[in-house]
Formats: C-alpha cells, sequence, structure tokens
C-alpha cells in the first residue's frame, strides 16, 4: 500500500500530462487529404514566387529574404499547402547553390518553420505528419553545405599536412566525416595507400576510423590493408566497409575477403560479411560451394540460408530442393528455411 500511495502522485501527473497532450492534438489544424492538398498548389504560380526569392539569396539580400519570407505566412491569397510548398521548394533549392549561400538567420528561420498542412502518416494513419517537411529539407541543406566545406577542407589537409587528417576526421561531425571520406577520391594510389596505414594505427583505440581504413586500402589496391582493416574494424563503419569492398573489388578478392573474415574467431563480422560480399557474388562456384558447406555450422548457417535462399538461381534453387528433402539434420533444416524465404524476397 505504501508503494501505491508513494506512485499515485507520479500517475496522476503522467495522467495530466496525457491529457494535455491529447488537448494538444485535438487543438492542432485539421488533418489534409493528401491529394486534396496537392491539388490546391499551383506550381506555376509557385514558380514566380520563388525566382526573387532565389535573386536576394543569391545577391546576399537577408533582409528582404526574410521579409518574403515573413510575408509568406500572412498571405491571404495563398493556401497553406501552396505557402508550405513555396517555403519547401525554396528550401530544397538552397542546396544547389553553393555553400552558406544565406546567413544562418535565414536557415534558421526555415528551420524553426511550422507547416500548417498535415497529413496523415501513409503507415500510421493515427499519426499527422507536415506533408511539406520544411525542417527537415533545411537540416538535410545545412549538412550538405557542412560536407561541401569538410571536403574542401580535406583536400587541404591532404595536400599540406596529410598527418592532421585522422585527427581531423574523428573531430567532425557525422556531415564532416562524409565530407573528409568524400575526399579521398581525389588522391593518389600512394596517398591512399599511406592515409590507409595511418588509419590501421589508430584503429585499435579508435574504430570510428574502420571506413577511412578500408576506402584508402581499396582506393590502393592493397588488399593486405583491407584485410587488417576488416579485422581491426569495429561499429557501423564495418558494414559499409564490406559493402564498398563488394562493390569495388573484382570477383577474386571478393572470395578471398570472404574467406578471411570467416575464418576470423567473430561470428557477427562473418555474418556481415555473408550479408554484404555474398550477394552479388554468388555465380563464383567457390563462394557459392563455402554458403552450402556453411549451412551446418551452427552459428551462421541461417545466414548462409537466407542469401541462398534469396538468390534467384535455377542451379541454387535446385540444389537447395534436394538437400531440403534429404536426410534430417542441421543442413536440411537450414536448406528449408532457405526455400521458405526465397518467397519472401530474392537478391539477383
Amino acid at each position: 500500500m505504501f508503494t501505491i500511495h508513494r506512485a499515485l502522485p507520479v500517475i496522476i501527473v503522467c495522467l495530466a500530462a496525457s491529457l494535455n497532450v491529447f488537448a494538444q492534438r485535438q487543438t492542432q489544424n485539421p488533418l489534409w487529404d493528401r491529394s486534396t492538398a496537392l491539388q490546391t498548389v499551383d506550381k506555376t504560380q509557385v514558380m514566380v514566387s520563388l525566382k526573387p526569392m532565389y535573386e536576394m539569396a543569391r545577391s546576399g539580400n537577408e533582409a528582404g529574404l526574410l521579409s518574403v519570407l515573413s510575408e509568406l505566412k500572412s498571405d491571404p491569397g495563398l493556401s497553406d499547402p501552396a505557402r508550405d510548398y513555396v517555403v519547401y521548394k525554396f528550401t530544397l533549392g538552397l542546396g544547389d547553390m553553393e555553400t552558406d549561400a544565406v546567413s544562418q538567420a535565414v536557415i534558421g528561420w526555415l528551420s524553426s518553420y511550422q507547416p500548417a498542412t498535415l497529413v496523415a502518416h501513409e503507415d500510421h494513419p493515427r499519426h499527422a505528419v507536415p506533408l511539406f517537411n520544411v525542417r527537415a529539407a533545411a537540416q538535410g541543406v545545412g549538412n550538405g553545405w557542412e560536407r561541401q566545406k569538410a571536403a574542401v577542407e580535406a583536400e587541404r589537409i591532404l595536400e599540406e599536412a596529410p598527418g592532421q587528417f585522422i585527427s581531423a576526421y574523428l573531430d567532425a561531425s557525422p556531415s564532416g566525416q562524409r565530407g573528409f571520406l568524400d575526399a579521398l577520391e581525389t588522391i593518389s594510389t600512394e596517398q591512399s595507400a599511406e592515409l590507409g596505414r595511418l588509419a590501421l594505427e589508430h584503429l585499435a583505440i579508435s574504430p570510428g576510423l574502420t571506413l577511412v581504413a578500408a576506402r584508402a586500402s581499396i582506393k590502393s589496391g592493397e588488399m593486405e590493408l583491407l584485410r587488417r582493416s576488416v579485422a581491426l574494424g569495429e561499429g557501423p563503419g564495418l558494414a559499409r566497409a564490406l559493402k564498398e569492398a563488394a562493390a569495388g573489388l573484382s570477383a577474386e578478392e571478393t572470395a578471398v575477403l570472404l574467406n578471411y573474415v570467416m575464418e576470423l574467431e567473430s561470428d557477427s563480422k562473418a555474418a556481415l560479411a555473408i550479408a554484404q560480399l555474398v550477394p552479388g557474388n554468388l555465380d563464383n562456384p567457390a563462394v557459392r560451394d563455402l554458403m552450402f558447406k556453411t549451412l551446418t555450422n551452427q552459428t551462421l548457417g541461417a545466414s548462409a540460408a537466407m542469401v541462398l535462399g534469396s538468390s534467384t538461381d535455377p542451379e541454387i534453387q535446385s540444389r537447395l530442393s534436394e538437400i531440403a528433402g534429404g536426410e534430417e539434420g542441421l543442413e536440411k533444416q537450414r536448406a528449408q528455411l532457405a526455400t521458405r524465404f526465397k518467397s519472401v524476397g530474392r537478391v539477383d
């Protein structure tokens, strides 16, 4: 009873908060039908409205641009969907302009814009979402500009002081790190190899360098660097590294890397390698045979079954069916799993 009495005030507060949220939802703008909202937007008139706004942005007329944006919010000649659409299209258009084409005051205005046109979420109809998500568009523009600026800075570092690349990359934001990775496309094979070795030296204590080490290794063509990068790498960068390896390596190199990862004492890395390296390389007999052999593996058999089952290759499907109809055992169970999976999704 004592516990209930102590919890009662918390329950009351939570209930009051829930009722308050419900009341706020009830007073929000009513939901629009998506198609009806789109029909109210005159795209020709939108383009007329956007032209002077872009001219102000290019000329640096911040005061004029902010004034126009503010006037849009109270323009009686615009429906809510049309108003939101103008602001949304303007925001998207900024992404095609030079970095920092408008001031932070303008970006701040766009980032705080409250869309008036709400529609039901397509997958969760009870939830309201903006038809034109201006805030998300503004964030995307800001992230894109940050990425571009970081790429320019990374190119300068690689040219003038390559030893500083690692620390600068680790200090950068996620958008900035993407810019640093973009800069790797501009360097030579020799520079890539040197950067890959440098990243590898720090990889054990900075797993965030996994993708840097792997991408530099792939570009340099040094497979030993790539194998060591995968062996030491961790985190989200490892999945991306293996995906890029699958796209950038030859079929033979991919098979060699797959075998190497499968022999590491890491089931999680092996499963990740199967998911990233195998689907596009099942036409390689060595890869295909390795996956069938892996069906009997207690830990990795399900991963092998899923990738085999998703294939459209008649030979693979015939072989799976034969195993599925054979003697009882783990291999049969995995083959049956694969044949069931093929009706859910396929990977060519």
